[in-house]
């Protein structure tokens, strides 16, 4: 069972902003990854002057089982008042009615799924494997011989050259002072 785009969608709406026309303002996405920060190239553009120019990304896994955010910003980002964790490596996994806070804006995030996606997901992958007993039964193991235990091939130690000059040094001294003495 394949997952089109078509399929879902992603719904961020301002709620809070230090801009008042940007509240109420609601745009949707129906591709990952989507860009949100200050800057005009991104996908949503936040107008607001503490949010970074490139703030932060939203991507939905390919199985569109998880859609998680990530943190670019300097000032930080906030998923329903936790911070979001730093870097391009980390993300914060985004549940129905999140809010999310960049600078002093807060968006509102829905997902949105077809109802007969939601259902197959849910019966597919929640519960699908859980449902059906396993097609043929477990085989009990063949007997294995006993493993030998490999003996390690002796090797011999070679002095090295600061442990012989030692030694030459000591015998010079020791002859020196036998022929003194």
């Amino acid at each position: 069972f394949i997952i089109m785009e078509e399929d879902w969608k992603i719904t961020l709406s301002c709620i809070e902003s230090p801009i008042s026309a940007f509240i109420g303002k609601q745009v949707v996405f129906t591709n990952s990854p989507i860009s949100l920060g200050r800057a005009e190239n991104n996908d949503m553009v936040i107008p607001d002057p503490s949010a970074s120019r490139n703030h932060a990304i939203i991507r939905i896994t390919s199985d569109y089982t998880r859609v998680f955010i990530t943190d670019v910003s300097t000032p930080g980002t906030e998923v329903s008042g936790k911070a979001v964790p730093k870097g391009l490596g980390s993300g914060f996994t985004l549940e129905n009615g999140d809010t999310i806070k960049i600078g002093q804006t807060v968006l509102q995030y829905e997902l949105h799924l077809k109802s007969s996606v939601q259902s197959t997901m849910v019966g597919q992958i929640d519960r699908g494997f859980l449902d059906k007993p396993p097609e043929t039964p477990a085989k009990e193991p063949e007997p294995v011989a006993p493993v030998q235990p490999v003996q390690p091939e002796k090797t011999q130690k070679k002095s090295s050259p600061v442990f012989i000059g030692i030694i030459v040094v000591c015998l010079v001294i020791l002859i020196y002072l036998l022929i003194k003495g």
